[in-house]
């Protein structure tokens, strides 16, 4: 018994000893973890950016590469700053990265003084490309000092109280997140890369939300192009509209047995038919290409296919699928000299060309359309938007647009190309579009939107107070907006839907440049709600009283008192600003 007993309380021992050992490890482990993290936490965000920054530079094999791997590292900075808040941001300073151009200013100094002072070094001490990611790094730093600026201040709708500062920003911040409506530049996927250059999609809006399946056959890419470099001839199930966004080239395509060849350059819009083949230079010595296409599939909607008549590794031939009895007879050659022809191509679908290739194909672009049918092919020819009069302009802003109602190119497809510039600043008076719904994609500078959204608000309201219908007496309410917002960078896309009440603004530093397609846009109407030409001085003044409940004489006495029309000065922007009306035609994009 005693022998039994021992052996029970030594097996009890022998249990308590162990599970003692786990817990000190598991609190050892713990400690450990927490003092790591401590010691992580010690690292501003803006030191983890910098290093960031030059592991890019350290392992960046071309150009192309440093961009992508740069809008990673503020991909992961913004994502920090978010949950830091305005705490951390005030406990840190905004220090961090000593040496770079994004922090060796004075905290003291204004973020528009370090801004011009970061931009000066890019110029005198950056070249070419170099320059361009200088330029962007200048940008991104100056963005973060002005968010930081204005949470110490309130941001002009605090208050000054810094509580309510960081209450706005992370309300603003969960709007960004919910908003269904716009694109970051990270929403791009590369679909073709080479050192030349690349092609990048936008993924299906539909994707982004069910809010979005009428644009579902739609699909939004951006081509940017090396100098002298040539993109390989290929053929798409889709219709395409090109719109030059930045540098110049020339756009070859054959449709209907016949070759069209154009020089364009910023502001260029050119159709290009569903199955023709294409292909197109970049013909300037030192600046990239960028050209944003708008695709309607015709096979399946939402999804399109480039196929490639030339290749080899890279891009596979299609001719590759068929057999070699197939080509022998297609092509009446034998068939080791055919797999010579679609197997030497493996640079990729952007190359490089000499620049007396890239002369010879710029030489033989068409000036005017040739053969007999003339007057047909005039009608088919490419768009020089930025040498149309803008549709709407004054010192705050300009508005360029080819409808379908005016150009028979886009007639079929009922698409119209906008550019837009808003003077730093200034904003664009809350409108909506009638029935054309708008894809943006954010070509220059930085700012921000505010959009009224009833579909959101409603969509809330299944399982909450919005969006039900509340009897009160004899009145029954359904009707509810939410307020979706974003900030918009180089490179980012949203949607504005027909109907959708919106407002733009630019930021303090930069004029922001906006291009884009209008859907369904045969006869839109775009309805200004605030400004001398708004839609409510065509409303009777006892129906605007009637609908305020406020004497007429107020109503038409506030919807008067912006003196501007169409765009005008932005929050906090007091007297008429800076002109700066000829920038939209230095429209370089990047």
């Amino acid at each position: 018994m005693a022998i039994k007993f021992n052996t029970k309380v030594l097996s009890l021992l022998l249990v308590l000893i162990v599970t003692f050992s786990l817990l000190l490890v598991q609190s050892q482990c713990h400690t450990k973890y927490q003092e790591e993290q401590e010691e992580e936490e010690e690292k501003t965000a803006e030191e983890s950016l910098f290093e960031c920054f030059v592991t890019c530079s350290r392992h960046r094999q071309n150009d192309h590469e440093l961009t992508d791997c740069e809008q990673r590292c503020v991909k992961q900075y913004q994502e920090t700053k978010k949950q830091e808040g305005q705490e951390g941001s005030r406990r840190h300073g905004g220090g961090g990265g000593e040496g770079t151009v994004e922090n060796h200013h004075r905290e003291d100094e204004p973020a528009a003084q370090r801004f011009k002072q970061c931009q000066s070094r890019c110029g005198k001490q950056e070249q070419g490309q170099q320059r361009q990611y200088c330029q962007q790094k200048c940008q991104w730093e100056y963005e973060k000092q002005k968010r930081e600026e204005e949470q110490q201040h309130g941001g002009g709708r605090g208050g000054g109280d810094p509580t309510n500062a960081k209450k706005e920003s992370k309300e603003e911040e969960k709007q960004q997140r919910q908003n269904p409506y716009f694109f970051d530049s990270q929403r791009f996927d590369s679909k073709y890369r080479t050192e030349q250059g690349h092609i990048k999609i936008l993924e299906r809006f539909s994707k982004n939300s069910d809010l979005l399946q009428g644009i579902e056959n739609y699909r939004l890419a951006i081509l940017e192009a090396n100098p002298n470099t040539f993109v390989l001839p290929h053929h798409c199930d889709a219709e395409s509209v090109f719109l030059v966004v930045g540098g110049r080239g020339t756009i070859s395509y054959v449709w209907e047995k016949q070759r069209k060849s154009y020089n364009l350059k910023s502001g260029g819009v050119l159709w290009v038919p569903a199955g023709s083949i294409v292909y197109l230079t970049n013909n300037d010595d030192n600046e990239r290409l960028y050209i944003l296409k708008l695709l309607q599939p015709v096979n399946t909607p939402g999804k399109f296919k480039e196929y490639f008549g030339v290749g080899g590794e890279n891009p596979e031939s299609f001719y590759s699928s068929f057999s070699n009895e197939i080509l022998e007879a297609a092509f009446n050659t034998q068939s080791e000299k055919l797999q010579r022809l679609f197997g030497q191509q493996s640079k990729g679908v952007i190359i490089k060309a000499s620049k007396e290739q890239i002369r010879a194909l710029s030489q033989e672009s068409e000036s005017s359309p040739r053969g007999r049918r003339e007057k047909e092919s005039s009608s088919w020819g490419p768009i020089d938007l930025l040498n149309e009069r803008p549709v709407f302009s004054n010192e705050f802003g300009q508005y360029f647009e080819a409808s379908p109602n005016h150009y028979q190119q886009l007639r079929d497809l009922d698409v119209s190309v906008l550019l837009v510039n808003i003077t730093k600043g200034a904003m664009v008076a809350p409108y909506y579009n009638s029935k054309s719904t708008r894809l943006v994609f954010v070509v220059g500078g930085s700012g921000y939107f505010e959009m009224a959204c009833p579909h959101l608000a409603n969509a809330k309201g299944k399982h909450g107070s919005q969006g039900r219908k509340e009897r009160q007496g004899e009145i029954i309410t359904d009707v509810h907006y939410q307020k979706v917002s974003a900030r918009l960078s180089v490179g980012d896309a949203f949607v504005v839907p027909a109907g959708h009440p919106i407002a733009i603004v630019a930021s303090q530093d930069s004029n922001l440049q906006l291009a884009g397609f209008g859907i369904k846009a045969s006869h839109n109407q775009k309805y200004f709600l605030a400004g001398q030409e708004n839609i409510w001085n065509e409303v009777q003044s006892e129906a605007k009283e009637l609908a305020f409940r406020v004497p007429a004489r107020e109503v038409e006495e506030i919807f008067r008192s912006q003196e501007q029309s169409y765009f005008m000065p932005g929050p906090g922007q007091k007297g008429k600003g800076q002109r700066h009306v000829a920038s939209i035609l230095d429209f370089v994009g990047f």
